[in-house]
């Protein structure tokens, strides 16, 4: 709200706490998406595959909290989102080199044009996100994931590999420590070459179950006991990396205990986090420009019991 009629004085301090708002924009949106695989087996234990898919996100619309020009004035033209346009391409290979025991492998590239990036808008007073498109995307990485039976044991294993990175992102927001600038030309930077935000370039899980034959309650069925770690490397938490926005790595714990009836019952006792580690899921910068970030904690030790049917 404000004043009907606010003078020049009245005015300047409106917008030093809400910048001015406005859009227009007339889209038209038309896509073709498809995937192309090619996959030939050299032995009935080892299969390879490659494949080529094109996708797309579709166009988007900011209705509040656009970026402004050097005048101060909401740039129109940042209504409209553009739609991303996804290249992406991966070969791989299947293998059962024992029996009960699967190993893959996949490599992959994906190229994204117009990319959808979720950002903060830094002027003085703004106070909401908006969506903004990064110019050139890239993707790549490699996969490994690998199980087996042997006996009454089951192990998996699996790691991955991400390089991800802004290509070209020449009029990105400024990161957190540009915060509070009063000219709307610091409020940009060149964000090419940095890490998209949200992506490890290491993670990986590990785990196993033991089970026996027995039976509980008149039912006959399987008590198992098992276990599993996951672990990722540090990750940047904004649109725009900065040094107070990066989540540092962690890894989790998990056990399980419990009985499988051959009927369909299922109760068991699990506990997550098993070590209570103290993590972040995520940081962001408070919507004002202030300075000020907060995070989203992840869970602590959290442990339960479940009683499950199917019928």
């Amino acid at each position: 709200g404000g004043p009907a009629n606010p003078t020049p004085a009245e005015l300047a301090l409106l917008r030093s706490v809400l910048s001015p708002q406005a859009y227009q924009a007339n889209v038209d949106d038309t896509n073709v998406s498809g995937q192309l695989t090619f996959a030939y087996s050299f032995t009935d234990t080892i299969n390879t595959y490659a494949t080529y898919a094109k996708s797309y996100k579709s166009v988007g619309m900011n209705s509040a909290a656009l970026p402004t020009d050097a005048a101060g004035n909401p740039a129109l033209d940042a209504a409209t989102v553009k739609p991303e346009d996804v290249n992406h391409y991966e070969v791989g290979i299947k293998t059962q080199p024992l029996p009960g025991v699967t190993a893959n492998l996949s490599v992959f590239n994906t190229d994204i044009e117009d990319f959808q990036a979720q950002v903060q808008n830094n002027a003085v007073g703004a106070l909401r996100g908006y969506l903004a498109n990064a110019k050139k995307v890239r993707v790549r990485g490699v996969e490994f994931d690998s199980s087996a039976r042997l006996g009454a044991f089951s192990l998996f294993a699996n790691a991955a590999y991400t390089d991800g990175e802004y290509r070209s992102f020449k009029d990105a927001p400024a990161p957190l420590e540009r915060s509070g600038g009063s000219d709307p030309l610091t409020q940009v930077v060149d964000a090419s070459g940095t890490r998209l935000p949200g992506i490890s370039k290491w993670a990986g899980s590990l785990g196993g179950e033991y089970v026996i034959t027995g039976g509980l309650l008149g039912r006959a069925g399987d008590y198992y006991i098992g276990a599993d770690a996951s672990s990722r490397s540090d990750f940047s938490s904004a649109a725009t990396e900065s040094a107070y926005l990066n989540v540092g790595g962690y890894t989790l714990y998990n056990a399980r205990a419990g009985f499988r009836a051959n009927d369909g019952w299922e109760f068991s006792f699990w506990i997550r986090n098993l070590t209570d580690k103290d993590y972040f899921e995520l940081l962001a910068a408070a919507s004002g420009s202030t300075g000020l970030y907060v995070g989203q904690p992840g869970d602590p030790q959290t442990y339960g019991l479940t009683i499950r049917a199917r019928f």
